[in-house]
């Protein structure tokens, strides 16, 4: 094998290696996060989630401590791309709150989103 086809596959072979580096997969967020949030009117409430996966992708469920949601309520088209994971749920009243979060390991921040434009800051942390 010449030099120069050896420089080549040398350099396609960094080429890849380097390209593979950016391919990051996405944070692991399956497991029991215990949450807290301030609800307008209501004071703080804690929130445990649930999340798991399956062949189907993630699924989870909700409960809080002021009973705003029903106990283990499932949550609904979890996402998660890049650090970013967004899913909605029903309140007890059925109406629909979105969830939108920045996952960075063990912890998540962001808020909650009520249809009526009332908001909250989220932050959950996974069980150790």
């Amino acid at each position: 094998m010449n030099i120069l086809k050896m420089a080549l596959i040398a350099i396609i072979l960094i080429l890849t290696l380097w390209l593979t580096g950016f391919a990051v997969a996405p944070p692991n967020i399956v497991g029991t996060w215990f949450g807290k949030t301030e609800v307008p009117n209501q004071g703080p409430d804690d929130l445990t989630l649930v999340v798991t996966k399956g062949e189907e992708g993630f699924s989870g469920t909700l409960v809080d401590t002021l009973g705003l949601i029903t106990k283990d309520t499932v949550v609904k088209d979890i996402k998660i791309q890049d650090n970013e994971l967004t899913f909605h749920f029903p309140l007890t009243d059925g109406t629909e709150i979105s969830i939108k979060m920045t996952v960075d390991g063990d912890k998540m921040t962001g808020a909650w989103a009520h249809p009526e434009g009332d908001m909250g800051a989220l932050v959950f942390e996974r069980k150790k």
